[in-house]
């Protein structure tokens, strides 16, 4: 099985609006069709969070217009920043309990997206209510594979603002439920705009970088959000019958192959 994660597409009300100088819907536009040329067998794409750069109808009338010209279907979830109830006008399916949070079976394996958002704030959290929902749907997809999905980064990323202005602060109440649990295989998160590989013993987590700008590596300085000009990828996600997980993160703006002399490209 194959899975897409998208993450942090920061889109705006209008199809050429800018962040940083840089377009997020001609980014967004380019990963979809670069997945329908060279992915369209996977069975979804999840996109992390941070849908919107400012939530607004508008922004999410530009996703539900990009995210049409996909041949899979796709799964998004909601980042810091995000609104509730201007991604539920255009996204009512995906609210459970007031909150965009629900389960995927596919292929005997089960899939389980999180709302991490605390509107207003950079950081993310699951309240009591969430935490509850959390933990029902954990007990009920005990017997399955399962693999999560959210927004915050649920361990330390090494970034100070990251790990201390937009941290997630249900960490203790998260693992205490996600460690008793042996069936979880793997949790995948956006939010840092960078590529990062962790385990927390034997579970494997992962982010891959946005779609739009990418965050400055300044471990643990307490210096001013950096972006920097890394380039977009989109994390190929291959879950082989054993559950063993391979993740490839592929840089799609330049899609050539150049042989090694240099004298033939495709």
């Amino acid at each position: 099985m194959k899975i897409i994660q998208i993450t942090d597409t920061h889109l705006s009300g209008v199809d050429r609006g800018n962040v940083y100088g840089l377009n997020p819907a001609y980014r967004l536009k380019r990963a979809i069709k670069s997945i329908n040329q060279f992915h369209a067998d996977a069975a979804f794409i999840v996109i992390t969070g941070d849908l919107a750069d400012v939530a607004s109808e508008g922004a999410y009338g530009v996703l539900l217009k990009i995210i049409k010209k996909s041949k899979i279907p796709i799964y998004p979830i909601l980042g810091n920043h995000d609104m509730r109830d201007a991604f539920r006008k255009l996204f009512p399916e995906y609210f459970n309990g007031g909150f965009v949070q629900y389960v995927q079976e596919i292929e005997g394996r089960a899939f389980l997206f999180l709302d991490t958002l605390v509107e207003g704030e950079r950081y993310g959290e699951l309240c009591e209510k969430r935490l509850k929902w959390f933990k029902k749907a954990l007990v009920k997809y005990r017997k399955q594979p399962l693999y999560i999905f959210m927004h915050h980064h649920p361990v330390d990323s090494g970034l100070y603002e990251m790990d201390v202005e937009a941290d997630f602060r249900s960490k203790e109440a998260f693992w205490a439920l996600v460690d008793k649990r042996k069936n979880i295989k793997h949790i995948t998160f956006g939010h840092l705009h960078r590529i990062m590989h962790v385990s927390r013993g034997a579970l494997s987590m992962h982010a891959t970088r946005s779609t739009t700008f990418q965050v400055s590596y300044q471990p643990h300085e307490k210096l001013e959000y950096l972006t920097n000009r890394e380039r977009p990828t989109y994390a190929v996600m291959t879950l082989e019958k054993d559950e063993m997980l391979r993740i490839h993160h592929h840089e799609y703006l330049d899609e050539k192959v150049y042989y090694e002399d240099g004298s033939r490209s495709q």
